[in-house]
């Protein structure tokens, strides 16, 4: 069977990113596990990166998948669970112009950096008191917020 002249073939990357992509619009944790567990941490940020401007119109994904960055979501079974409010957060967050992994960053325990504070401030009134009723809040000078998610990061990175 032909491929097609000219048509390049998928590279491994695309094809990462593909089965992400699919993982996640199937809420599959253990198939993405699979994949970010295994792959060098380069290879994570571009597949991170590629799967975050697939699903870019998808918000369901998106906030499925900032659950899942925040360990909200760790097997299939949490699918089901009525509660899940990092899942609800993105949402809103998204739904308000804020875009995951550039604004906001979903962090394992359940939280949520938000990167562009002006932005997160730009927000309706109506939406910061929502947010800031639901969650706990915490403000960090620009040196505390590093050593944060250097530490967090430390935590995440497996050699």
């Amino acid at each position: 069977m032909s491929k097609g002249f000219g048509k390049s073939q998928p590279t491994k990357l695309d094809k990462f990113i593909e089965q992400a992509v699919n993982n996640c619009r199937h809420r599959n944790p253990e198939a993405l596990d699979k994949i970010f567990d295994n792959l060098p941490v380069e290879l994570n940020n571009k597949v991170l990166q590629g799967l975050v401007k697939t699903l870019n119109q998808d918000i369901d994904s998106l906030s499925w998948l900032c659950g899942y960055f925040a360990s909200e979501i760790n097997s299939t079974s949490d699918n089901d669970k009525p509660r899940q409010p990092i899942i609800l957060l993105s949402k809103l967050l998204m739904k308000h112009g804020m875009q995951p992994f550039i604004d906001f960053t979903p962090y394992t325990g359940c939280r949520i950096h938000i990167i562009d504070t002006d932005k997160f401030e730009a927000l309706p009134a109506k939406v910061q008191e929502a947010i800031n009723g639901a969650f706990d809040i915490l403000e960090h000078s620009d040196e505390e917020a590093r050593a944060i998610n250097d530490a967090m990061l430390a935590e995440m990175l497996v050699d």
